[in-house]
């Protein structure tokens, strides 16, 4: 009886393997609305373990979207992202950059409406995420890349800046080491049509690893950046038929933290204009 019970569960295992080993990894995307100008996909990632792995991305439309910087040094507190969505009204958010260990102050310069958080540009960081243009003609929100762009003019046009790290060039190569630590990631990108894509990974990876999944997938990314990594990369959907949060998890941690929601300083948000 007990070599039948192993036979059996050799074979289930087996069979689980077969269908990952099956997971269609280079098939397009399929995007689900959950709001006007806001749509949903998940892009499959290879794993080792029993339970299916993928990243979450969040399509956002800038006609449709207002982007909001919450700072802990402007607002005076930090929440979790169920707390932040509900005193802010926010429909999403994600991390707005990594920060230091005073909890307050990120690792790359940032500033909002005249508040500077940090005031400091950050030789290793490439990417400035821009919104919330002083005159009409530019985008209203997008990524710069300072090693493409002249960064120097374009900031000053922006009332909202944040920097953080690069995942690929212009020429998408990845721009992060192949051999590295696995970790949780949270990031943002825009693609080819000028949509903001909020996107969290849960499964512990290599930033490499996470990278080309998104550049071999069909999001159609220009360019991306890494906002946090760790237990505390997160990201929050938040409409009138549905919430849902993601949290980041220690390597060795595969159940009790899923639900956690970490408190964090500086969150990036998004508001129906509808609500200005």
């Amino acid at each position: 009886m007990i070599h039948y019970r192993r036979v059996i569960l050799s074979l289930s295992i087996a069979f689980i393997c077969l269908l990952s080993l099956s997971t269609p990894l280079m098939a397009g995307v399929t995007w689900t609305t959950v709001a006007k100008g806001l749509a949903i996909a998940e892009i499959p990632v290879e794993s080792g373990g029993l339970r299916s792995s993928s990243i979450t991305a969040l399509r956002i439309s800038p006609s449709e979207f207002e982007f909001m910087l919450l700072m802990r040094s402007k607002e005076g507190d930090a929440f979790t992202p169920e707390e932040w969505a509900k005193r802010y009204n926010l429909t999403a958010l994600i991390n707005a950059s990594m920060y230091l260990p005073d909890n307050t102050k990120s690792t790359g310069y940032m500033r909002d409406k005249g508040h500077i958080n940090n005031g400091f540009i950050h030789n290793s960081f490439g990417s400035f995420f821009v919104a919330n243009p002083t005159r009409s003609g530019i985008p209203v929100v997008d990524i710069i890349d300072r090693h493409k762009q002249q960064h120097g003019a374009l900031l000053p046009q922006y009332t909202t800046v944040i920097q953080n790290y690069r995942l690929f060039s212009a020429s998408r190569k990845p721009l992060w080491p192949k051999k590295a630590r696995e970790t949780s990631i949270a990031a943002v990108a825009k693609d080819s049509s000028g949509n903001i894509v909020f996107i969290h990974c849960r499964t512990p990876m290599t930033v490499r690893k996470f990278t080309k999944r998104l550049l071999e997938s069909h999001l159609n990314l220009v360019t991306a950046m890494y906002v946090e990594g760790g237990p505390e990369a997160s990201m929050y959907l938040r409409t009138p038929q549905t919430s849902r949060a993601w949290a980041g998890r220690y390597i060795g941690d595969f159940w009790n933290t899923e639900n956690k929601q970490w408190i964090l300083p500086n969150v990036l948000g998004i508001r129906t204009k509808a609500h200005r």
